[in-house]
């Protein structure tokens, strides 16, 4: 008789991981196509944010 060959089928792991890398290269790619001309915002004068702390005893 003629054994049959298994299809190459990859198991639930592989296919986790693959998607998982899949998802963080759109992410990656994504994040340097929105943000890889903003460097100009540096040049924008905003105010800046300060605060005072006080060290008051209340004993």
């Amino acid at each position: 008789m003629i054994a049959r060959r298994k299809t190459v089928r990859p198991d639930k792991i592989t296919m986790i991981n693959l998607v998982w890398t899949a998802m963080i290269a759109v992410m990656l790619t994504a994040t340097f196509t929105l943000y890889h001309d903003k460097s100009g915002l540096t040049e924008l004068k905003y105010p800046q944010v300060t605060g005072r702390y006080s060290d008051i005893s209340y004993y």
